[in-house]
């Protein structure tokens, strides 16, 4: 990367000054946006190197405190009101080591989530959208900004052990079939149904 990996700020020229003027510099504050696009404040050294008649800067990252390293609290409501996967990706699971599901749990609690928040801008149903802004107004702690996807929020639960990340899945997805099965607009109730149908099934529906 021509530019480095921390963000542009104001420390940077003074960087750029130490490699070149002695060739390194040790332990300069900065901060980096993770693919995820959330920001973490790190350390980082920078020794420079010619390769070829060309300047290389290799910089060596240590994370600083970060707001999402320590663990998230979320409320999770009653087993018997989660959703529950399906048999096919029940089993799929069951074959998987443990950090494949702990990849593949989280991934899909991303996905889901991001999907809420599309969903939202979409609907016009005052009604809908705010049922649905419930089920993810208590991940807040989890945004990030990401302009790569049209909402521009995403969600990092990379902080969740895999059960929580599991059983939080299963109540948003729970969450979800409760607006479809309220829901009067074929389309949105279509969209929602894409974000759960494939892995998840209802679990009891309560009324009250």
């Amino acid at each position: 990367m021509s530019d480095g990996a921390a963000l542009s700020n104001s420390q940077r020229d003074r960087r750029l000054w130490l490699l070149d003027t002695q060739g390194f510099y040790d332990a300069e504050t900065a901060e980096i946006r993770l693919a995820t696009g959330r920001l973490v404040t790190v350390n980082i050294s920078s020794q420079r190197i010619w390769c070829s008649g060309t300047a290389c800067d290799l910089e060596y990252l240590t994370p600083l405190s970060d707001p999402l390293s320590k663990p998230q609290v979320v409320s999770v409501s009653d087993t018997k009101r989660k959703a529950v996967f399906s048999g096919r990706l029940r089993a799929n699971l069951a074959e998987m080591n443990a950090l494949d599901r702990e990849i593949l749990i989280r991934r899909m609690l991303t996905l889901v989530t991001e999907g809420i928040v599309l969903v939202v801008h979409l609907s016009k149903s005052p009604e809908i959208a705010t049922a649905l802004h419930n089920i993810i107004e208590p991940l807040s702690p989890f945004e990030v900004i990401n302009d790569r996807i049209v909402t521009r929020i995403s969600y990092d639960f990379s902080s969740l052990d895999l059960n929580m990340a599991q059983d939080l899945l299963l109540q948003i997805a729970s969450e979800i079939w409760t607006v479809i099965f309220l829901c009067k607009n074929q389309q949105i109730s279509d969209m929602l149904r894409s974000l759960v149908a494939e892995f998840a099934m209802p679990g009891p529906i309560i009324i009250g």
